[in-house]
C-alpha cells in the first residue's frame, strides 16, 4: 500500500465519519422545528422541508462523495485492508466529530482510547499489508496456487 493510497483510505473514513454527527445533529434540529409548527401536519411536508434543509443535505452530499471515492478505490485496492480501515476510521472521525460539535459522551476517556486504538489498529493493518504484500484469504489463495 502506498502513502497516497493511504491517504485516501483515511480521507473515506473523514468523510464518512465527520459527516454522520453533523447530518444527525440536523435531523434532530429540524424535527424539534417541525414539532412546534402546526402547518406541517403532513408528512410529505415534513420531508420536503427536511431535503429544502441545507444543513441536512450538504454533509449528505460529502458523505456521497466519500462512498464514491470509496467505490474507486475499492477497484484498485485489496478489500482486506481497505473495508476494516476505512470503516474504523469513519468510527473514530465521527467520535471525534461528536465531541467537537458538543455532543455529551458518557465516559470521554474510554472514547478517546477507543480511537486510540482504532488509529493504532489502521496503522498496524497498513503496515502488515506493506510488509507481506497481501493479508488473509488473498495470501492462502496465492499459498494454494
Amino acid at each position: 500500500m502506498n502513502a497516497e493510497e493511504a491517504l485516501f483510505l483515511l480521507l473515506v473514513g473523514a468523510l464518512w465519519g465527520c459527516t454522520n454527527p453533523l447530518m444527525r445533529k440536523a435531523a434532530q434540529n429540524t424535527n424539534v422545528n417541525n414539532n412546534t409548527d402546526s402547518n406541517t401536519s403532513n408528512p410529505l411536508t415534513k420531508i420536503i422541508s427536511k431535503l429544502a434543509n441545507i444543513k441536512i443535505w450538504l454533509p449528505y452530499a460529502v458523505n456521497q462523495l466519500g462512498s464514491l471515492l470509496y467505490y474507486k478505490l475499492l477497484a484498485s485496492s485489496r478489500l482486506t485492508v481497505s473495508v476494516p480501515i476505512c470503516n474504523a476510521t469513519a468510527m473514530a472521525f465521527s467520535c471525534i466529530t461528536s465531541i467537537l460539535l458538543g455532543e455529551r459522551v458518557d465516559k470521554p476517556w474510554r472514547a478517546g482510547v477507543g480511537v486510540l486504538f482504532i488509529m493504532v489498529g489502521s496503522g498496524i493493518c497498513m503496515m502488515a499489508n506493506e510488509r507481506t504484500g497481501s493479508v488473509g484469504i488473498e495470501n492462502a489463495a496465492k499459498d494454494e496456487l
